[in-house]
């Protein structure tokens, strides 16, 4: 699959107006040759057909980080947690393209986080054999549900999420990981990856979180619409939602 996969890389990034270097391409075959290989042990994901491992985990993952940075141009290097990622995605490729077509200016560190104990193993795979490859460790894996997660080091500047249900539910868990993590004097900002179908939280969305002393830290959700795009030969439809979390005073 490996000489097929490179060149469907290369031609995609072209339709999408993503820059292409043969390295990308490389570490994108590997990447993929690793994803179908362990999906039979692991149970990674239903797409194993390389024009689509191409187009929606690949070309999905990056474009919609790029159309956020379209409306953020000024953004500094960014510490990023993928929630629910799952195998990978949208995370990794997110960083493979910015060290490797970027020279790591946007993404200062990202954090991959994932309850299932057999995706988050096969992510330590793939980072041991990545790290090998590019000489550099690139990303932290934690087998962890987000709300009970203690992160030491510095707190995420911007988290994803692609199609991992409940939308709701996502924010309720992250509110609750901000405060385990005393993240609740600044906003933060969660950027979901989502279908044309997708459920969006109401305008004027709160929600209340308790500290471990019992105390309770109310967050007013805000919502805005980042991007609604088409890509891939297929022209599949994306929309970006941002959503920010303010906790109240």
């Amino acid at each position: 699959m490996s000489s097929e996969l490179k060149e469907l890389v290369a031609i995609e990034f072209k339709r999408n107006g993503l820059f292409y270097l043969d390295k990308i391409g490389e570490v994108f075959e590997l990447y993929a040759d690793l994803l179908v290989s362990e999906n039979k042990k692991y149970n990674l994901t239903s797409i194993i057909n390389p024009q689509d491992i191409v187009d929606k985990h690949f070309v999905d993952s990056i474009l919609g980080f790029e159309k956020f940075k379209e409306k953020n141009p000024k953004t500094l290097p960014l510490v990023v947690m993928d929630i629910g990622t799952g195998a990978g995605f949208p995370g990794i490729p997110l960083i493979l393209y910015d060290h490797i077509c970027n020279e790591g200016k946007l993404i200062k560190e990202i954090h991959l986080v994932d309850s299932n104990k057999k995706k988050t193993e096969f992510l330590c795979l793939v980072g041991d054999i990545l790290a090998k490859s590019l000489g550099k460790k690139l990303f932290t894996v934690h087998n962890n549900r987000l709300e009970t997660l203690e992160l030491v080091g510095d707190s995420p500047d911007l988290f994803l999420s692609r199609a991992t249900g409940n939308i709701s539910r996502v924010i309720e868990h992250l509110a609750e990981f901000l405060v385990k993590n005393g993240q609740i004097l600044n906003d933060s900002s969660l950027l979901y990856y989502g279908g044309l179908n997708v459920q969006r939280l109401k305008e004027g969305y709160e929600l209340n979180s308790k500290t471990d002393s019992g105390n309770r830290v109310q967050f007013n959700v805000s919502m805005e619409i980042i991007a609604e795009f088409e890509f891939s030969i297929q022209n599949y439809r994306r929309i970006n939602i941002m959503y920010s979390l303010n906790p109240a005073t």
